[in-house]
């Protein structure tokens, strides 16, 4: 059967009183005077669903929370939602016996979270669906909204007039189109995942060909050679280099060959030198130990003549009693001595041993023999430094030769090769740094090479996309059938109503829109606001009885209209008009009973009568809003009125 939807009750709390408004029969005429809140009844259903609802100030200022029962599907739901604050972004799931709260459901998208038109559309068993859309000229997936869904549903008054469906909002052109598909199956999942993918394909070409241009921009501005010049350079380059660094190895190798010659010069070089410098160490070792000899005789001949100034003093000075100090000459008559010590050092007085004439003599003899044996030996190490001394010269003096012959062995030939060499490795490296620039400048060619490629890659796929879409879209086709069906109906209801200046009537296979006369539903304004608000009406019914009549066709079983006589006169024609039109009510309701439901609202009670009609009537004595006084006629005025200004 068709989508089931279906509004069971609304109840409106203020803060002095409450009020709940039913809604038993296969449809409900909302009567009362203007401004008395018919449109704002319709509008709070939109609210309690979680839609975003135009309220008046009356409702706004009032109005605390109000609360929906709905049927969906096969569920039976209470939904309750504040009027302002925080609060009025979720919507509370109430239990439908106990109205105790279950959950409350956010309207917001976000991620891993369950929001109300998820909860609603799963209920529907409606498929809830992502489509391709822009958004500040980007590609950006989005979610079709139980929202989105309620556009077929609900027929405003500001809108009844003027277009179908919201098909003059462009932000909601895409989605009324997916959202008919979806329900006339004319769509699915795979296209519409395919539909996504070429939205993305069709970005990601836009940006990596404005990409492609601004580089190509870059480089003809900053250089004027072209990718194949630079490449041809870059070869000439390779070429040139190749050649240059041939030639610096075949000097390098004459190079190696000229002087595996010297080799047994250099060797013998080596070796001189190594020698040379032994025997500097040699002298250097010679040289500190003549002066060590030189040292060791010099402390003797100290010795020798110290002994030699002892003997004499002691000669000399021994038979003399001293009486005054010879230093200070101060008298030593009175000094107290001990007897056998010195009167002028107290020291004690020398064994006869230690002035024995022979000892000393001995002692003399003995250090004149170790200075001659001193000198012996000193004259021998002189000698030994005099031979290493003339050994390193001889060896330094041949160091020099071999050197000198090294040089004139190698001036005419090694040096030049040197030279060659260097300017070689110069060019070499002048070659290399001059293709390391060139490959510098075909790097960003590179990355147009590579942009290329992806472009070319992404139009393959785009290609592939489009030709999957087509295939799919083909796959389909048999339900365009519908379409056809549906055409007949809505042109069969619409000339039905004897309306002037209508000749033919249809419903376009690509717009899905009604198309009077061969022209679209905005040049019908022209003609009148009636015949606009006809169409509109004929539309919608003809979906709505489609829908009852299809299984298998996915719409809602709910119609909410609001203000179906606003743009009718009061004359014959335009009475008899709006009696066909809620015959055409009171058809559907006969018809299909609790199947479906219609909700109007009206200034005026309907023109035919049912049994299947049920009715809610305000007035200025008792407005929609309760426990609100209403400041009277002379105060009234439209909902789009109000809101417009």
């Amino acid at each position: 059967m068709a989508v089931h939807l279906r509004i069971i009750s609304l109840t409106v709390t203020t803060a002095e009183a409450e009020q709940t408004y039913r809604f038993d029969r296969p449809a409900t005429v909302v009567t009362g005077p203007i401004s008395t809140g018919k449109s704002s009844l319709l509008m709070l259903f939109k609210h309690a669903l979680g839609g975003s609802a135009m309220l008046t100030p009356a409702v706004r200022d009032n109005v605390l929370s109000v609360q929906a029962e709905v049927v969906v599907g096969d569920e039976r739901v209470v939904l309750r939602r504040t009027i302002d604050g925080d609060t009025a972004d979720t919507v509370d799931l109430l239990d439908p016996r106990s109205l105790a709260l279950e959950r409350s459901l956010p309207l917001r998208a976000a991620e891993g979270v369950t929001t109300l038109s998820d909860h609603l559309l799963d209920a529907l068993g409606f498929p809830r669906e992502q489509i391709a859309a822009r958004r500040e000229g980007a590609a950006r997936p989005q979610n079709l909204t139980f929202n989105d869904l309620y556009a077929y549903v609900y027929l405003q008054a500001r809108e009844i007039d003027r277009q179908v469906v919201g098909h003059l909002d462009n932000w909601f052109e895409t989605r009324r189109k997916e959202l008919f598909r979806l329900m006339f199956q004319l769509t699915d999942s795979a296209l519409l995942e395919l539909k996504r993918t070429k939205n993305e394909l069709t970005d990601k070409l836009k940006a990596r060909t404005a990409e492609h241009d601004n580089v190509s921009q870059f480089l003809a501005a900053s250089d004027p050679r072209s990718d194949d010049e630079l490449r041809a350079e870059h070869t000439q380059l390779r070429d040139t280099l190749e050649r240059a660094e041939s030639a610096l190895a075949r000097l390098r190798t004459e190079l190696e060959e000229q002087t595996a010659a010297d080799t047994a010069l250099r060797h013998e070089l080596q070796s001189a030198i190594r020698t040379a410098r032994q025997a500097e160490e040699e002298v250097a070792a010679a040289a500190d130990l003549v002066e060590a000899r030189h040292a060791v005789v010099a402390q003797v001949q100290l010795d020798l003549s110290r002994l030699a100034r002892s003997a004499t003093a002691i000669d000399q000075l021994s038979p003399f009693e001293f009486v005054v100090c010879p230093r200070c000459m101060q008298s030593l008559a009175a000094r107290a001595v001990d007897e056998g010590h010195c009167r002028v050092c107290l020291q004690p007085d020398p064994t006869e041993a230690d002035i024995d004439p022979a000892a000393i003599e001995e002692t003399r003899t003995a250090l004149q023999q170790q200075v001659e044996d001193a000198q012996r030996v000193q004259q021998s190490d002189e000698a030994h430094l005099q031979s290493a001394q003339e050994r390193s010269q001889q060896l330094s003096f041949a160091v020099t030769s071999l050197r000198r012959q090294l040089d004139a062995q190698t001036r005419d030939v090694v040096a030049p090769r040197f030279d060659a060499i260097v300017d070689a490795s110069s060019r070499v490296a002048g070659l290399k740094a001059s293709i390391d620039a060139v490959t510098q400048l075909r790097e960003p060619w590179a990355r147009v090479r590579t942009i290329d490629k992806a472009i070319r890659e992404i139009k393959a796929d785009r290609r592939q996309i489009n030709k999957d879409i087509k295939e799919k879209s083909q796959q389909l086709s048999a339900r365009q059938t519908l379409l056809g069906e549906l055409s007949t109906e809505f042109g069969q209801l619409l000339t039905s109503w004897n309306l002037p200046w209508v000749d033919t009537a249809i419903i376009d296979r690509d717009t899905y829109l009604p198309v009077v006369n061969g022209q679209p539903f905005e040049s019908l304004q022209a003609s009148g606001g009636g015949i606009a608000t006809s169409v509109n009406l004929a539309y919608s019914l003809s979906l709505l009885a489609f829908r009852l009549d299809h299984p298998d066709v996915l719409l809602p079983s709910l119609l909410v209209i609001d203000s179906p006589r606003k743009a009718f006169g009061n004359n014959d024609s335009d009475r008899q008009r709006a009696a066909e039109i809620y015959s055409r009510f009171r058809t559907l309701a006969d018809a299909y009973g609790e199947r479906l439901q219609l909700i109007i609202a009206d200034n005026d009670p309907p023109p035919v009568t049912s049994d299947s009609f049920g009715k809610v009537e305000f007035d200025y004595e008792n407005p929609m809003v309760p426990g609100v006084d209403h400041p009277g006629p002379d105060h009234a005025s439209r909902l789009e009125n109000e809101l417009d200004g």
